[in-house]
């Protein structure tokens, strides 16, 4: 059904999309079908990407889907005002990430400049912005920016949840996590930081902070995981924050065109 959905959804917004599809195998029963937007240059761009799936028995609301609801008018304004992106709805998130896994193993990575995934947008009014250094990359400069993060009220953390992002990290492709929460929440996310990556497992304490935290009742079923507790202004927040990123990237780019051109003026 909820496949059905964003093929509707998307249709009836008037974005062509292309499915690229996994069949059904023993170690993924449910096979896959990610939703694909395509760049309307054929020059490297970044990648906007969220999953459509949902914890079963859950409708998904904010888990995961206001992130899809952003990225869809994202994708609509950056159409009509003709700045290049691409634009990846995937399956399979709450089973191993099995969609962007997909995608991240088939793709041409001389076609991406980076990637910026969303995942639980549509509660809280602080922006939180996770790369793991990749923040200091130049193709995330503009929505890095000091000025840019006040404005939106957004603060950059060395820990989000895991999610779709994992399955670019591992290829080394730049790549920024972003999310919305409660702000007091952002301490216990720059507390669970300090536990690592967990690689040699994780104490009783980590699951207990992570039990604390407001946005969590948000997440994976939890009981404000429904349209009712959806608020607008955040996914409102996140929209605007992502739009004046990329138009203050795409203005960079036209700079930088401008003076390597005077170079050559006599």
């Amino acid at each position: 059904m909820r496949r059905q959905a964003m093929a509707q959804v998307l249709t009836e917004e008037g974005l062509d999309y292309t499915i690229q599809e996994e069949e059904p195998s023993l170690k993924n029963p449910r096979g896959t079908v990610n939703y694909l937007i395509p760049s309307a240059s054929d020059a490297p761009s970044l990648l906007f990407c969220a999953h459509y799936d949902a914890v079963p028995g859950s409708p998904g609301a904010n888990d995961n889907g206001a992130a899809l609801c952003i990225l869809i008018q994202l994708a609509k304004t950056l159409r009509q005002e003709n700045i290049p992106a691409r634009f990846a709805f995937f399956d399979g998130e709450e089973q191993g990430n099995s969609g962007s896994r997909l995608y991240a193993d088939t793709l041409d990575r001389q076609s991406l400049t980076g990637v910026i995934n969303l995942d639980v947008c549509g509660y809280g009014d602080s922006l939180v912005i996770c790369g793991k250094g990749y923040e200091k990359k130049p193709v995330f400069r503009s929505f890095c920016n000091k000025s840019l993060l006040k404005a939106h009220q957004g603060h950059i953390v060395k820990y989000l949840p895991k999610s779709d992002e994992a399955s670019f990290a591992r290829m080394r492709i730049p790549v920024l996590s972003m999310a919305m929460v409660p702000r007091w929440d952002i301490q216990f996310l720059n507390t669970l930081a300090t536990y690592g990556e967990g690689l040699l497992g994780r104490p009783p304490e980590f699951d207990m902070i992570m039990g604390q935290m407001e946005v969590t009742t948000t997440m994976h079923g939890g009981y404000r995981d429904t349209l009712e507790w959806v608020q607008p202004e955040s996914m409102e927040q996140m929209y605007a924050f992502l739009l004046e990123g990329i138009r203050s990237q795409g203005k960079e780019e036209s700079e930088k065109k401008r003076k390597a051109f005077s170079l050559f003026r006599p």
